[in-house]
């Protein structure tokens, strides 16, 4: 996959997380709904210095969608953080794959961002992900 590829997949995920949190802040309250809206600030933060990179690349960023269908219903605060904790799972294979399809100082930011969203899973989760392959 080409990095302007890449960008455009960590683009769309992250557009998709900034609406998933909105669904996941409406659920929550006290320091998660306040930790819920952080974690999408720095999603909307990454998702313009993504968009600015394609733009710089020559290429056109593709919009966020109207909605997006979640994987399941979000019906109260254990589902908000099992929302939250798979969105930051999936955003971290992403951003790795970036990392991937980078190098330079692009490779280090893109695997920087994969951690901190490995670091997001685990807090909403209370539990490592197993990857596999490792040793």
């Amino acid at each position: 996959m080409s990095r302007t590829d890449s960008l455009q997949t960590v683009l769309a995920g992250t557009d998709a997380a900034v609406y998933a949190y909105g669904v996941v802040a409406a659920r929550l309250s006290g320091a998660e709904f306040s930790r819920a809206m952080t974690d999408m600030a720095a999603h909307r933060s990454a998702r313009d210095t993504l968009a600015a990179q394609l733009t710089a690349a020559g290429a056109v960023p593709t919009p966020a969608a109207a909605a997006y269908d979640l994987p399941a219903p979000v019906t109260d605060a254990t589902s908000a953080r099992r929302l939250a904790a798979l969105v930051e799972d999936r955003l971290a294979g992403q951003w790795a794959g970036l990392a991937a399809a980078s190098d330079g100082a692009d490779r280090t930011s893109a695997a920087r961002s994969a951690v901190l969203c490995a670091v997001r899973q685990v807090t909403w989760s209370g539990r490592a992900p197993v990857w596999s392959g490792a040793v």
